[in-house]
């Protein structure tokens, strides 16, 4: 299976004011875009803290919401 890389990701857009927790952001756009189609099977994630710097946030939310999404696959 050939592999795509993360770098192939569609933007997050966080609201970081918001009263929904960031892992529960992050956790929801994940799912978005994998049941969009928008993410392939075999497509690679960005680690929880390349993400996370990204995002400029803690590397706890990202690894949060991977393991909501983990939980649920």
């Amino acid at each position: 299976m050939k592999r795509i890389p993360a770098s192939f990701l569609p933007p997050i857009a966080l609201d970081y004011r918001a009263k929904t927790p960031m892992y529960r952001q992050l956790y929801d756009w994940f799912r978005r875009v994998i049941v969009d189609g928008q993410m392939r099977p075999g497509q690679r994630v960005p680690s929880t803290r390349g993400l996370a710097a990204e995002l400029r946030i803690s590397s706890i939310p990202v690894l949060n919401a991977y393991e909501q999404l983990l939980a649920e696959a």
